[in-house]
């Protein structure tokens, strides 16, 4: 498994510009890989990603068009680097419906990751849980908080 590499999902890096639940342990996280060096890698689909749940941010009024413009132009500018590899696109298929994930495009990350042979973060929770005993290498940023309350670290 690769320790430079690490591929993150839109649900983990959103958390980087905007505020809510496991926000300051994302913005932790992303700190500490920038200081290892770690490049940050996801699929080309990133950005749409981003794009929609800022968008949703804009539409509930919790940014303004101009904020959610300025937090889109930090992913161009500093986001992951995103990759366009064709052999991800069948390998999610089969793992959205190994998982029954309920879209393709969670399983981008995950089939990015393992083709990759590295970690995949991210904040989504419920995908956590339904692949985290069989795919040992998904990881969620709940498990930094549930880790810090016992003394340890990831």
């Amino acid at each position: 498994m690769s320790a430079m590499e690490v591929v993150v999902d839109a649900s983990l890096a959103v958390k980087w510009v905007v505020g809510e639940p496991y926000s300051s342990e994302a913005r932790v996280l992303l700190d500490h890989w920038r200081d290892d060096g770690r490049r940050l890698l996801a699929p080309a689909l990133f950005l749409y990603e981003v794009t929609n749940a800022l968008a949703k941010r804009i539409q509930r009024r919790q940014l303004t068009p101009e904020q959610g413009k300025e937090r889109l132009r930090f992913f161009q500018e500093s986001g992951p680097l995103l990759q366009q590899i064709g052999s991800v696109h069948p390998r999610s298929l089969e793992l959205m419906e190994r998982f029954a994930l309920p879209t393709a495009y969670d399983a981008h990350y995950l089939a990015l990751a393992e083709y990759q042979r590295c970690e995949c973060w991210t904040a989504d929770e419920r995908l956590w849980n339904t692949v985290k005993r069989q795919l040992s290498w998904v990881r969620w940023i709940g498990e930094r908080k549930l880790q810090a309350g016992r003394g340890g670290r990831i």
